[in-house]
């Protein structure tokens, strides 16, 4: 792996086929802003979701063991 110059990070990204870092603006690989933006904002919505499921889930109680005295009239 190379490493990478402070003006080259900001561009750094991964060839798949390769198996390596490479240079996307040099590769001409550019992705708009925009839609890592939204990526991240839908990844962060759901996310907020998988945890607000915890409010909306409501366990039964475990139902409670008979005490002595009920036991005996049960039988």
């Amino acid at each position: 792996m190379q490493t990478l110059s402070c003006d080259e990070y900001k561009w750094a990204g991964l060839n798949l086929e390769e198996g390596e870092v490479r240079n996307n603006k040099a590769a001409g690989v550019l992705e708009p802003l925009v839609s890592k933006i939204k990526s991240l904002k839908f990844a962060t919505e759901a996310a907020i979701t998988i945890l607000r499921i915890d409010d909306l889930i409501k366990l039964d109680k475990p139902p409670e063991k008979p005490s002595e005295d009920e036991e005996g009239r049960m039988s």
